[in-house]
């Protein structure tokens, strides 16, 4: 208790100090909640985007997997609907989607050009409840299950010169390889993501046609409860040990080539913004103490002679500096949680141009920052640890001060 009375009092001593630290805490912790909120948004956007797309879990024959860039659609799943019930009953299991996806070339007219997409065909029931594309229609409809329907991507649209209601070719390929022409509607143009924006869609029994597999898929898309890393292998790992499987390619999402190079590059922005942040922060902290330390230096050394132990003396300086990092951190989340609460209500326009760029990546136009009590609590912490780690070496410094240098020191 007298460690804690010496050390509130000693951050009083000097009150512009003190406060000129707290500040830099309290911008610094700010700072870092409002940008992790952003970052969290964008990461959880980003991976949502990717399991929706491409399945929690993908299920491909073994011959598809290894040749799987020359989309080789004789190797598909020639029927699905057995194996779709079977993997349905499994625990953990919330659904599973055939899936047609295969590159096509495309022409306004009934000339060939040199425009291409990825023609995706599924189920109203991928397509709506889990990528949620009849929200993200900004022109006409979302495929109403007539016959001859096709919805495009917003980036495909706009290459192709295409607008709702006009009939395009679309020229694809059956299993056998020969040429495969189709002449849907368009109605409507959707936009959400890069990945979303890149592609064309219809109805599942349309693409079936096209690439004369009347019955099955190219892929099963295995929806589980979670699509967090953590949650997907486990699953993928039990569903691969099905005897039913066996043959079978099974892989997370988070395997993907695209989700495996690019989570440990957001991960370590991630990280990186919190190492700068908390140096920064550092820097402050480790300067008060150090003049902290420099001014009470005689005090330093009556304490000690009257018997204060060397661990007694880094106490009393850690305990200022945590005391200045909960006054400085509380306000910071505090402030700093408020911005991206905002950001999470209203979103971030990054431009149309980021998305464009993106290719092929679930990155969106307008960004919603994901704010969370672990965020909070995690920013207060390294407040916490970062005011210690400040003060650490200017208390090792006291506790090694001499009591009678000290007390000649006259400081």
């Amino acid at each position: 208790m007298m460690q804690l009375k010496l050390a509130f009092r000693n951050a009083q001593r000097n009150v512009r100090r003190t406060l000129l630290t707290a500040t830099t805490l309290f911008v610094g912790i700010a700072l870092t909640t409002f940008c992790l909120s952003f970052f969290n948004g964008y990461i959880w956007d980003f991976l949502r985007g990717m399991a929706d797309n491409h399945g929690h879990v993908r299920v491909v024959t073994q011959e598809y997997a290894e040749r799987e860039q020359l989309q080789p659609l004789y190797a598909n799943i020639e029927k699905s609907g057995p194996l779709r019930e079977r993997l349905s009953q499994e625990p953990g299991v919330e659904a599973v989607e055939p899936v047609i996806k295969t590159g096509v070339v495309l022409a306004l007219g009934e000339e060939i050009g040199d425009d291409f997409g990825m023609l995706m065909g599924a189920e109203s029931s991928l397509f709506v409840d889990r990528m949620a594309l009849d929200q993200a229609v900004i022109e006409g409809t979302w495929l109403t299950g007539a016959k001859d329907e096709v919805v495009l991507g917003r980036k495909v649209a706009m290459d192709l010169g295409a607008e709702v209601g006009q009939e395009i070719l679309v020229m694809g390929q059956s299993q056998y390889g020969s040429m495969s022409p189709m002449s849907p509607t368009v109605v409507g143009i959707v936009s959400k993501n890069g990945l979303v924006d890149m592609q064309l869609y219809m109805q599942l029994e349309e693409a079936r046609w096209m690439v004369d597999v009347p019955e099955g898929a190219l892929s099963l898309l295995v929806y589980g409860q979670d699509y967090q890393p953590e949650t997907v292998g486990p699953l993928s790992e039990r569903l691969s040990q099905l005897p039913e499987l066996q043959g079978y390619s099974l892989r997370a999402w988070s395997e993907e080539p695209l989700a495996a190079q690019s989570i440990p590059i957001i991960t370590g922005m991630n990280a990186g913004l919190s190492a700068l942040m908390m140096f920064v922060m550092v820097l402050a902290i480790f300067n008060t103490m150090t003049m902290s330390v420099l001014e009470r230096t005689g005090e330093i050394g009556v304490m000690r002679a009257m018997g204060q132990t060397r661990m007694g003396a880094v106490g009393l300086f850690l305990i200022e500096a945590i005391t200045i990092g909960v006054l400085g951190g509380s306000a910071g989340v505090l402030l700093g949680g408020l911005g991206g609460y905002y950001m999470e209500l209203h979103g971030v326009d990054l431009g149309q141009e980021i998305v464009d760029q993106a290719g092929a990546m679930p990155i969106a136009s307008t960004v919603y920052g994901d704010v969370t009590p672990e965020l909070l609590l995690q920013c207060f912490l390294l407040a916490i640890a970062t005011a210690s780690l400040g003060a650490l070496l200017p208390a090792l410094r006291a506790a090694s001060i001499s009591p009678s240098a000290a007390m000649r020191s006259r400081r």
